[in-house]
């Protein structure tokens, strides 16, 4: 009988934590061993902000992303946020922007190869 991977997701929400905003850092965990890592930060009441998501190369397109901004999503809801914001998303990354869109995320052009995904509500 083959061992079902189970992916853990580890997360320090008090990464540095000043006045305001909050940082943070989450990362999934997948046999013992990193796949990942996802960093922003959030106001709460206001905005919670992804700054960057990483998911290892060969770890890809297995729903470890989808799980760890769902996690944020949450974790934006019980902070009372307003909005979920994905930033610093290149306009070539054709894979991570179809699943923004499918998460009900709107694009905003930042730059002229950039864009920020807004999902209001979380």
């Amino acid at each position: 009988m083959l061992k079902e991977n189970i992916l853990q997701l580890k997360a320090d929400w008090r990464f540095e934590e000043s006045e305001a905003p909050r940082h943070y850092v989450i990362e999934p965990w997948l046999d013992g061993r990193r796949v990942g890592r996802a960093y922003g930060w959030f106001d709460p009441g206001e905005l919670f902000v992804l700054e960057k998501i990483e998911i290892d190369p060969g770890q890809r397109s297995r729903g470890y992303g989808s799980a760890v901004i769902e996690q944020l999503r949450q974790k934006a809801r019980e902070k009372g946020c307003r909005e979920f914001v994905i930033q610093n998303v290149r306009s070539t990354n054709r894979r991570a922007i179809s699943l923004y869109e499918a998460m009900g995320a709107k694009a905003v052009q930042t730059s002229a190869q950039l864009y920020s995904f807004v999902i209001a509500p979380p």
